[in-house]
């Protein structure tokens, strides 16, 4: 597979290998300490793990950050089949990594976007109880969740549905210029507009050479289970803890979806933070901070209520 060359600089990984997973090489990068605990960082649709590049080196003197580029994204291959981007396929490729990074000791992992929506599926398979020991998920919901919310708002739903007040009050906020421009004008395209004007970006865009093929990787994962778990959601529960990092002005991934959770998660701790939904390169401080407190404070809870050692 050639080489992929990145159109902006990243700090680079300590450590690069791949994991064999059911026709897909995945490609898998480390920072930090391998004796460190372990972090896992999963990116979302049409990205790569450069996506998460600027919060590694940030959490990389505490963890040992690992970081793979999903099916079909980046250098990790994929056949094309619709039928490999399910949600369960890309959990199991998931464990395929933790398996080979740390087969022994439990990781920490968060997502962005489309993978958290990934990670939400793993954390609810039963491995996660011994393999997981906390999720940040960010920009992206449980779809099953969501889809059983759904169907318990439909009543409401259909009534609003009928008010013509509720659809003008939605239109007139989509449409306004600055919800136009967060949709349509990202801050990973705005910096390559700028880079190809000939200016310098505030933002680093994080796209790298394989992005044609990132999007048609990443179309095929929302067009197989989008619909398919909207339309018939599961019961899914988690022990595992969860923290949400809600991003307020996230122009696709309205904060009320994350309410969809709490029912079926036994321990959540919710973030709201006044960013937009590139949060991991438009505030990696924040992201790596978030996850690094969130750890402390689960170990400090553990610490609290383990048995004391009789001297």
């Amino acid at each position: 597979m050639t080489e992929p060359l990145d159109t902006t600089e990243a700090p680079r990984p300590d450590r690069v290998w791949t994991v064999a997973r059911d026709g897909a090489d995945l490609a898998v990068f480390e920072w930090g300490d391998p004796a460190a605990e372990p972090l896992v960082l999963v990116h979302g649709l049409t990205d790569t793990h450069r996506t998460w590049a600027t919060v590694a080196a940030l959490l990389a003197d505490g963890f040992r950050v690992i970081g793979y580029d999903v099916r079909g994204h980046g250098r990790s291959a994929g056949r094309g089949l619709l039928s490999e981007y399910r949600l369960d396929r890309l959990a199991e490729d998931f464990f395929a990594v933790i398996d080979a990074a740390s087969p022994r000791r439990p990781v920490h992992i968060c997502g962005h976007g489309w993978g958290a929506v990934q990670l939400w599926e793993a954390v609810c398979d039963d491995r996660a109880n011994t393999r997981v020991a906390s999720f940040t998920a960010i920009s992206g919901p449980n779809l099953d969740h969501l889809g059983l919310w759904l169907r318990a708002l439909a009543p409401r739903a259909r009534r609003e549905l009928g008010d013509l007040g509720w659809w003008l009050r939605g239109a007139r906020w989509a449409l306004t210029p600055g919800a136009i421009a967060r949709r349509l004008y990202p801050p990973r395209v705005r910096g390559l507009l700028v880079r190809r004007l000939g200016g310098i970006s505030p933002v680093p865009a994080r796209l790298a050479r394989t992005w044609p093929a990132d999007l048609v990787a990443g179309a095929r994962i929302a067009q197989v289970n989008l619909t398919h778990h909207l339309r018939e959601p599961r019961v899914r529960r988690t022990a595992v803890p969860v923290q949400l990092l809600v991003d307020t002005t996230d122009p696709f991934v309205p904060a009320a979806v994350y309410d969809a959770s709490a029912r079926w998660v036994d321990q959540v701790w919710r973030r709201a933070v006044p960013a937009d939904h590139w949060l991991p390169v438009t505030e990696p401080l924040l992201v790596a901070e978030a996850i690094a407190n969130f750890v402390d404070d689960l170990r400090a809870d553990r610490a609290a209520i383990s048995p004391r050692r009789s001297s």
